[in-house]
């Protein structure tokens, strides 16, 4: 057989190979966003910045000047596939950096990129969405979801992100609390009875692998239920489950190690059940409420905040588990005026919530269920700074807003939170009554460092926020976003090895400018 015939006929099969693996491929889209972020940021410790070095007992020198400025971008590109009529793969892939940020050595752990432990790395681009959809699949109303996607239900007050919407731990950004991650690992099955929607979900939150009970894990289902046409009831369960040897556990004297020998441990348990309810009913009036109690097991030593020293309670050796009782309730209201005359032009719209999440008891007995309300992982930001500063629990919070156009492609926010302790925060025989910040940049990682102490009244502060927003073209918008906290005379700033930096109370701000280009 000739050279040629040869050529033409190996031409001929990889030609064949190459048709075939792609008639299946029915359509293809490609999409993404680019978005450019200049922070600046101060006093997110709520220590007021000191310019001057401080001293602690032992003459080690240490300066508290929190501010920070950077730029940073968010990359996103995502390919959606069409394989059949019933089967699609979605692939999206996210580069998040602060720019150059590469001067720190890849993999290093530096204080200034962020307390949460993120690295430097910015030429790493990561699996944001890697999951596929099964149509129909075994018959008409199930819908399979397989690999890592996002899980949103209700308005993300129980389950929206892995990171409880305070910071990602998996982001290199420094301001971790902005990272656009927001995927899980999970299965979900939803099955489509209209007008009831059934969703069952299990999610593998962190996998330890060393050990087969080191993980972290979801699981749960969410029903929706279309009333009416304007009228939607949702119920839900989800379970949240800690392993008892999972690493994140505190000997409860402010340090994170290992488990001492003879305490009692278990796994934690987080059990969600609500109902939610949202009505429309009213012309340009959107009413959402719901109500969700929390039981399981308490596992004090995965909480920094717990109210227990190394001896527990009372003298009591060893912490103990307790049962969970705690309770979250929120109301929402948003009312859209652009059928009043007299303002219709600018399409104004007011919202208005209240949010109550149950805390623990100060003095909590030994045979007393644990009150305090676990975030799960929640994604909700009401109060730019707060929402980063504090984790979403043992609060009552009042959020009021409004939006106007101002132009026809300038729309104008301004935003106003007020916040206080449902309850006063545990107190612990070795740290007094303090609350423990959430880990970003600027705060306090949850075992060491700065905390703030709060007096017998429980109220924390008001935050106001300011937001332009410019529709450049259809594809590219600037915003311009600037926020303070403003903190009670209640609260004052504790750094115990630092005397001198007590009472040093400072107001958060922040001010963010950004440009977003949709593709």
């Amino acid at each position: 057989m000739s050279k040629r015939l040869i050529l033409i006929l190996v031409l001929a099969f990889a030609l064949g190979i190459t048709c075939a693996a792609y008639a299946e491929v029915q359509n293809v889209k490609v999409s993404g966003d680019i978005t450019v972020k200049g922070v600046a940021r101060d006093n997110l410790d709520l220590v007021k910045t000191q310019s001057e070095q401080l001293t602690n007992g032992a003459g080690t020198a240490t300066n508290f000047d929190d501010q920070s400025a950077d730029i940073l971008s968010i990359a996103r590109i995502r390919v959606d596939a069409d394989l059949t009529d019933n089967v699609v793969a979605t692939v999206r892939l996210l580069n998040e950096r602060n720019w150059n940020g590469e001067a720190i050595v890849a993999g290093q752990t530096n204080s200034n990129i962020g307390l949460n432990g993120a690295t430097a790395n910015e030429h790493g681009v990561d699996v944001d969405l890697a999951y596929i959809t099964l149509k129909e699949f075994l018959y008409s109303p199930l819908t399979l979801m397989i690999g890592r996607q996002e899980l949103h239900f209700g308005n993300d007050l129980i389950v929206g992100d892995p990171d409880t919407n305070i910071y990602s731990a998996a982001s290199n950004l420094a301001e971790g609390d902005l990272s656009a991650r927001k995927s899980f690992d999970a299965i979900r099955a939803t099955l489509d009875y209209n007008p009831l929607v059934v969703d069952v979900v299990y999610a593998k939150i962190q996998e330890g692998l060393d050990n087969l009970n080191d993980d972290i894990s979801l699981g749960g289902i969410n029903a929706s239920y279309a009333l009416t046409d304007t009228t939607t009831l949702e119920g839900y369960l989800f379970s949240k489950i800690t392993d008892a040897n999972n690493a994140n556990v505190f000997n409860l004297d402010g340090n994170s190690a290992a488990v001492p020998v003879g305490i009692e441990h278990k796994s934690d348990m987080v059990n969600t059940v609500g109902i939610r309810a949202v009505d429309r009913t009213l012309p340009n009036l959107t009413l959402d409420g719901q109500i969700a109690y929390q039981f399981g097991r308490y596992n004090p030593r995965f909480d920094a905040n717990a109210n227990y020293d190394a001896t527990g309670p009372s003298g009591v050796t060893g912490a103990r588990m307790h049962k969970r009782s705690a309770w979250a309730a929120q109301v929402k209201a948003a009312y859209d005026l652009k059928d009043v005359d007299m303002v219709s032009a600018w399409t104004p719209m007011v919202y208005a919530g209240y949010t109550y999440l149950s805390g623990a008891d100060r003095d909590q007995g030994l045979d007393e269920s644990y009150k305090g309300w676990d975030p799960m992982f929640e994604n909700q930001t009401e109060g730019h700074l707060i929402n980063a500063i504090f984790a979403n629990t043992n609060t009552q919070q009042i959020a009021l807003g409004a939006s106007a156009k101002l132009t026809e492609d300038l729309t104008a926010n301004l935003d106003y939170v007020t916040k206080w302790f449902a309850r006063n925060f545990p107190e612990n025989t070795l740290t007094g009554r303090r609350v423990i910040l959430s880990g970003i940049y600027g705060a306090t990682a949850a075992t060491s460092g700065r905390v703030f102490r709060v007096g017998e009244d429980k109220f924390i502060g008001q935050e106001i926020d300011a937001k332009l927003t410019y529709d450049y073209t259809e594809d590219v918008q600037f915003g311009l976003m600037g926020g303070i906290l403003l903190l009670s005379d209640n609260v004052r700033a504790d750094v115990p090895s630092y005397p001198d930096a007590k009472n040093k109370k400072g107001s958060a701000t922040e001010l963010i400018g950004s440009m977003k280009v949709t593709f």
